[in-house]
């Protein structure tokens, strides 16, 4: 008989737990994101009441209709953006979501920054391992690092965005070892961006999935998102 997503919540956080604990970290410096898309608003019921406070999700309509549905409960936990974001879709960002961890080019930045009325959470989404189908700032040369730190103080200039971080995702594999070399060099990156540009607010890690969460809780990250490890198969036709 398969898990429950609450036995699978409880099961993931405790990992997470021990997992920082065998680094020497704290736990409480790790969050735990439950990735969400193309999941039933009964399921996500569940992993609410499991005791999950933040959600991701990839598509911004299919988020609003969730919320929709969800009702009271929706207002009880905070919406993550971990999506690739069109700019026609920006209105849902700004009226859901309290963090968007894939700000993956300067363009989008200026735009979101453009329509908010309030202060936004967000992550730099950077592009680590080369692969021309992964979008994201292109920093898998250490010798454009320096480069990519004059666009992170460009960004800081504007005013309703606070850069608080990084965001990664290394190739697909199902051996976790295999993404520890980038998830060792996104921390690099954020270390080598508070020391040459001297901004010291960029200090967060999203990294790591279902598959590699406890290699990249090993290397730093403090955000995880983790989806099916948690909430089962997706149901891909929800996509919207």
């Amino acid at each position: 008989m398969a898990n429950s997503v609450a036995d699978n919540y409880l099961k993931v956080s405790n990992q997470i737990v021990q997992t920082a604990r065998k680094a020497g970290r704290s736990a409480e410096d790790v969050k735990l994101v439950v990735v969400t898309k193309g999941q039933s608003v009964q399921k996500i019921a569940e992993v609410i009441q499991a005791g999950a406070t933040d959600l991701g999700e990839n598509y911004p309509e299919e988020t609003t209709q969730k919320i929709s549905e969800m009702g009271q409960l929706a207002s009880a936990v905070s919406w993550h953006m971990i999506g690739h974001l069109q700019s026609r879709k920006i209105k849902f960002v700004v009226d859901h979501f309290s963090m968007m961890h894939s700000i993956d080019r300067p363009s989008i930045a200026v735009e979101l920054n453009a329509k908010l009325d309030c202060f936004l959470d967000v992550l730099l989404e950077v592009n680590l391992s080369g692969e021309e189908s992964k979008g994201g700032f292109q920093v898998s040369n250490p010798q454009n690092w320096a480069m990519f730190c004059e666009t992170v103080l460009d960004l800081q200039k504007l005013e309703r965005l606070r850069i608080i971080g990084l965001m990664t995702m290394p190739p697909y594999t199902e051996d976790p070892e295999a993404s520890r070399s980038v998830f060792r060099l996104c921390r690099e990156l954020r270390d080598f961006v508070q020391k040459e540009a001297n901004i010291r607010s960029i200090a967060q890690l999203s990294m790591g999935t279902s598959l590699d969460y406890n290699v990249a809780v090993e290397e730093g990250a403090t955000y995880v998102r983790v989806g099916e490890a948690i909430m089962g198969a997706r149901d891909y036709s929800k996509k919207v």
